[in-house]
């Protein structure tokens, strides 16, 4: 299948004969991984959150709702992740919100996850962790897990996508039978009919004892950075309502994100989408706000993960044109299946591993 979206320019010809030769090396390392070759079993439970594609299904705001799970019912986790382009000695885009979104849980962001959590558990800090969060762990199988959960984006449904790099899958959809618990995600971007669709060929795909959630994102919270303070303003999501907006992201779906804004009653005048994780060259800031300029936008609306890379270059260049930041906090809100998923969850984390 060639996907309607691709994210190569690569002819299609080429693309499907490199994705072929991806395919080959996926199934001769996951074979290899299914015999335990190479797989670390760790001390203590394990929970990976993952997808199988490339960016974007919701993944975040879902990793965060585990550790919460987690830490109200009397746990201690920690996550792990590989800290995807991060600058030298410092955190990435993803840890940042985590450590926003997460004060005082413990994140280890190496693409060497093992080594990061050994050295961890080896602190008083890491003593007390009792289980490990693999964020965008799926794919990660050098750590055995004791719960595997898969984001299915609902609004890019996987049986519509092909293998990289003639699409964004990473692994072909038949691995989709290793999950222990899938969850649908973007329910708010689509028709009831097609969310059913994606369920019933969710349904076919998995085995008989896998659990299948369904989630929306929901924004929470609306944080607004004035050029006249130095410290945020909270303001109820209403407040979106009616502004003319320009919005800049770095994010795997950015549509999903322009999507939330629209139905909050913004009217979208500018727009810059950045490749995910993008770490806004100046060049690229400047030529944004030259946008703005024309647009006649009254704010500036951004993710919280880019916030945490724009949060120091943004404020001033909005400044020059007396407009605030507009930030919306992001959560999930079930629409089915969250008694299920979060017991999975807190009985993994109970668990007494002796591994």
């Amino acid at each position: 299948m060639i996907p309607e979206h691709r994210p190569t320019r690569l002819p299609v010809f080429l693309a499907s004969a490199l994705s072929k030769i991806y395919s080959i090396g996926i199934s001769h390392r996951n074979r290899q991984y299914d015999k335990g070759d190479g797989v670390t079993a760790l001390d203590r439970p394990v929970i990976s959150i993952g997808n199988l594609s490339t960016g974007g299904t919701g993944k975040t705001p879902l990793v965060q709702h585990v550790v919460r799970t987690l830490i109200n019912t009397g746990h201690q986790p920690a996550i792990a992740m590989r800290g995807y382009k991060a600058q030298s000695g410092q955190p990435s885009d993803e840890q940042r919100e985590h450590m926003n979104a997460l004060p005082g849980v413990s994140i280890v962001a190496q693409p060497n996850r093992i080594a990061g959590l050994e050295a961890l558990f080896v602190t008083d800090e890491g003593e007390a962790i009792d289980c490990i969060v693999l964020d965008d762990g799926f794919q990660h199988r050098k750590i055995a897990r004791d719960l595997d959960i898969v984001v299915i984006d609902a609004s890019r449904p996987p049986q519509l996508d092909a293998l990289l790099p003639l699409g964004f899958l990473r692994e072909s959809i038949e691995s989709l039978v290793r999950a222990d618990v899938v969850v649908i995600s973007h329910a708010e971007m689509v028709e009831q009919e097609k969310l059913g669709e994606v369920r019933r060929w969710v349904d076919g795909q998995i085995d008989s004892g896998t659990a299948v959630a369904v989630v929306e994102h929901q924004w929470g919270g609306l944080r607004e950075y004035s050029p006249d303070s130095e410290e945020p303003n909270e303001q109820p999501l209403e407040h979106l309502d009616g502004l003319a907006v320009a919005v800049i992201s770095a994010i795997g779906h950015p549509d999903a994100f322009v999507s939330m804004a629209e139905h909050a009653g913004v009217s979208i005048v500018h727009r810059c989408d950045r490749p995910d994780h993008d770490e806004f060259p100046d060049e690229v800031l400047q030529e944004f706000v030259r946008g703005v300029s024309r647009s006649g936008a009254t704010a500036i609306l951004t993710t919280a993960k880019d916030w945490t890379k724009l949060r120091c270059v943004l404020p001033e260049y909005a400044a020059d044109q007396g407009l605030s930041v507009l930030v919306p906090s992001l959560g999930i809100g079930f629409r089915s299946g969250q008694s299920e998923f979060e017991s999975r969850c807190v009985n993994t984390a109970n668990q007494d591993t002796e591994k």
